[in-house]
C-alpha cells in the first residue's frame, strides 16, 4: 500500500493501512481502502463533511499519539494532504 505514498520516514505500511481503513470507513461513497490515492479530495472524492475530517482526525490522534492543530486542519484538502500532516507529527513527535 506504501507504493501509493511517497517514501516517508515516519508512515509505515502499517499506518498507512490503518488510515486508509479509516478513510473507507468514513467514505460516504464507497471506495475501498486499496483504491484511495493521494490526490483524491477528502470532500468530492470521498464525500466526506468536515464533521468526518474532523472525527476521522481526532481518532488518528489519538491511535497515533500526535497532535493536528486547527491551522492543519483548515489545510486538509486532499488524501495526500493528511499523510504529509500525519508524518509531520510523527516526526516532531520522534524527531
Amino acid at each position: 500500500m506504501s507504493t501509493i505514498v511517497k517514501e516517508t520516514k515516519y508512515l509505515t505500511d502499517s499506518i498507512i493501512s490503518e488510515i486508509m481503513s479509516r478513510l473507507e470507513s468514513e467514505s460516504e461513497n464507497a471506495i475501498a481502502a486499496k483504491d484511495i490515492l493521494p490526490s483524491m479530495s477528502l470532500r468530492s472524492d470521498l464525500g466526506m463533511d468536515s464533521m468526518q475530517a474532523v472525527s476521522l482526525t481526532l481518532d488518528l490522534e489519538d491511535s497515533l499519539s500526535i497532535s493536528i492543530d486547527d491551522e492543519d486542519l483548515i489545510k486538509l484538502d486532499t488524501v495526500g494532504d493528511l499523510l504529509n500532516i500525519i508524518e509531520s507529527k510523527l516526526s516532531e513527535k520522534n524527531g
